[in-house]
């Protein structure tokens, strides 16, 4: 009995196993095909905004994006774009609430982060 049990416990756990591996090898092969470019930011006085234009330069459409924000002594999560998605070869706008104070703001994909890019403060145009 305790040999049928340690089977079918070893059956259960390769199955789990398997699939698991089968799930890690399919997302890092779609990840391996997304990248994004920071193609402008642009201060906005009329809004208050700094306006940040990507561009999807990958292959597969990516969905929900974080802002990560550098401030002068802390760092700050913007997840106002969870349901944002942008297609292979189309743009996406990222408006921030500009305040004084910020150091940097990466754009980051939620699915795949190695999709990410950095604009820092110097870069934005009009500031």
């Amino acid at each position: 009995m305790l040999i049928a049990f340690a089977l079918v416990v070893a059956g259960i756990f390769y199955g789990w196993v398997s699939q698991f591996a089968y799930s890690q090898r399919e997302e890092f092969q779609m990840c391996s095909k997304a990248h994004i470019v920071l193609q402008k930011a642009y201060y906005n006085p009329e809004s208050g905004n700094i306006n940040i234009i990507i561009y999807n330069t990958g292959d597969v459409t990516l969905k929900g994006f974080t802002l990560l924000i550098a401030r002068n002594d802390t760092y700050e999560t913007n997840r106002d774009f969870l349901q944002r998605e942008i297609a292979p070869g189309a743009i996406g706008l990222f408006p921030l609430s500009y305040s004084s104070g910020i150091k940097s703001v990466v754009v980051q994909s939620i699915e795949c982060k190695n999709a990410q890019d950095m604009v820092t403060v110097y870069d934005v145009e009009g500031l």
